[in-house]
């Protein structure tokens, strides 16, 4: 990361968290309530370890979604439990460093043979207040990713910028699931050739 977003995540990382992910958190009048189970394609051996990867090494969104910054990527290893990330959500595709900022703490991070899992809740740093994962598993031949979340709007950017924050918190599940899908054809192109 680069000297202005070290400053800027070094500020923002001991924000406390908004949300518990066992106990859940406070929920304003406006909530949303999301899950969307995609079929991502064939289950590959490849494939599957090719997303986990993205996963569980900060790269889960495309950049032009969202872009993570963490002491995980700077370091070269996995996300696990506890460790902040800053996001920054592009407002323009076109102008990737112009977004929103926040920050957020994971909950979770972990691979089995057949299934990745990785969530976080919000913190005080967050425009919004909530709980965000994702389940990659291996059933009956394909590969599925379930995502869920609760999000009410906490800062009054959030309620002022509502159908924009709304826009990019779909936006960018939209274009993460493209991205997997991606991989998922790639690696089983890969793996016939």
């Amino acid at each position: 990361m680069d000297a202005a977003t070290r400053l800027r995540f070094d500020s923002m990382k001991s924000a406390p968290t908004t949300w518990d992910a066992l106990k859940g958190g406070k929920r304003s009048w406006l909530c949303f309530e999301d899950s969307l189970t995609a079929d991502l394609g064939a289950d590959t051996p490849r494939a599957f370890e090719a997303i986990s990867e993205r996963m569980l090494d900060g790269r889960y969104y495309p950049p032009d979604a969202i872009q993570y910054f963490c002491d995980a990527v700077d370091e070269g290893r996995r996300l696990r439990p506890g460790d902040r990330v800053l996001q920054r959500a592009p407002l323009f595709p076109f102008l990737p460093t112009i977004g929103v900022w926040s920050m957020v703490e994971i909950f979770v991070a972990e691979q089995t043979e057949s299934s990745c899992h990785l969530g976080y809740v919000t913190t005080k740093r967050h425009h919004g207040r909530g709980i965000w994962q994702a389940i990659l598993s291996r059933q009956d031949g394909r590969l599925s990713l379930k995502v869920t979340s609760t999000t009410s709007p906490q800062s009054w950017m959030y309620w002022i910028g509502l159908p924009l924050a709304r826009f990019l918190q779909l936006r960018a599940r939209r274009r993460a699931i493209e991205e997997f899908r991606k991989v998922a054809t790639q690696t089983g192109l890969t793996q016939a050739c």
